[in-house]
């Protein structure tokens, strides 16, 4: 073979060995990248997005109940129960002290006075019961006699009744009825010339009962009541004028209603003002070494403290 023929033929081989080359490179970097996508997700065609972190498996999110609002609930209104054949004996309805018409003088007196049937009133009989809790004062000249222990027959004059636990109840024959006090009430007691007051200083809820069944109130339609803290009944032989509804005994007093035809009433008295300008209370006062008198005096001004915060002081007025 001649030369120039030999060197065409060696330079045709190495430019096929040249074209060779990349090929097999390219095959072999294919081959490794076959073997990393079968060794690492990541790298194959579906497992991008590429150079990210595998994501993270996402947690369902906990789904609570919906809380559901209950609105508070307000306390029923108390109603106070009515004697339906008499229609004077009629109380407002309100909430606790408070009336729905503040504004009017009449419901905010009949807040003090509440009609309950004749077989709510302790029978007056001998009770089991210590006696040594029930405290009678009077003024002087008052006229009543002692019957027992726990039961008082005033025929004139002013007393004060007090009961603290442990004993239970106490009574007073008036000339109109019986009144009953429960433990832990202090109340004044006065008659005169036809009219019979009784004033609850601190007896709370039914504490104080009045059952009037004698002179203008015999009769089956006799009223029984209970009166509130800081109310004060008055019920008179004749029909209550100014001068029953507003005594110049120096007590301050707002809100009062006629009742009864006439024959009885209800007005609310400041407890503060009567225990500086009731003798009785007065004279507990300089005995401050009784237990007793502590007790009676530290009630009684609680009960003025928390009159004073629950309904105020505005409106109170004294006649002297």
């Amino acid at each position: 073979m001649k030369p120039e023929n030999q060197n065409n033929l060696d330079r045709s081989v190495t430019i096929k060995r040249k074209k060779q080359i990349p090929g097999i490179l390219l095959g072999t970097i294919g081959l490794a990248f076959i073997a990393l996508a079968f060794a690492d997700p990541r790298f194959t065609v579906l497992g991008g997005p590429y150079g990210q972190p595998d994501p993270q498996p996402v947690t369902p999110p906990v789904v609570l109940p919906p809380v559901i609002f209950q609105p508070p609930v307000d306390r029923p209104p108390v109603v106070v129960p009515t004697d339906v054949t008499n229609s004077q004996l009629v109380a407002p309805t309100g909430f606790g002290n408070i009336p729905i018409n503040p504004v009017d003088p009449h419901a905010m007196a009949l807040l003090g006075v509440q009609l309950i049937p004749d077989s709510q009133f302790p029978p007056n009989d001998k009770v089991q019961q210590n006696e040594d809790w029930i405290t009678v004062l009077s003024t002087e000249g008052s006229v009543f006699t002692k019957i027992n222990n726990y039961t008082v027959d005033l025929k004139s004059g002013e007393i004060l009744v007090s009961v603290k636990s442990p004993s239970k109840i106490a009574f007073v024959i008036t000339p109109f009825g019986t009144l009953a006090f429960s433990a832990n009430s202090d109340a004044m007691i006065s008659y005169k010339d036809g009219v019979l007051r009784i004033m609850n200083f601190d007896g709370d809820g039914m504490a104080i009962k009045a059952q009037l069944n004698k002179g203008p109130f015999g009769g089956p339609a006799d009223p029984t009541v209970t009166i509130a803290s800081g109310y004060e009944l008055v019920a008179s032989e004749n029909k209550i004028g100014n001068k029953e509804l507003r005594p110049k005994d120096g007590i301050a007093r707002r809100y009062s209603k006629v009742l009864e035809d006439g024959h009885l009433a209800i007005s609310e008295f400041s407890v503060e003002s009567a225990m500086k300008n009731c003798s009785m209370v007065a004279d507990l006062s300089q005995k401050t070494s009784g237990v007793k008198e502590r007790r009676i005096l530290s009630d009684m001004s609680k009960m003025a403290a928390v009159l004073n915060y629950k309904h105020g002081t505005q409106g109170f007025s004294a006649d002297k």
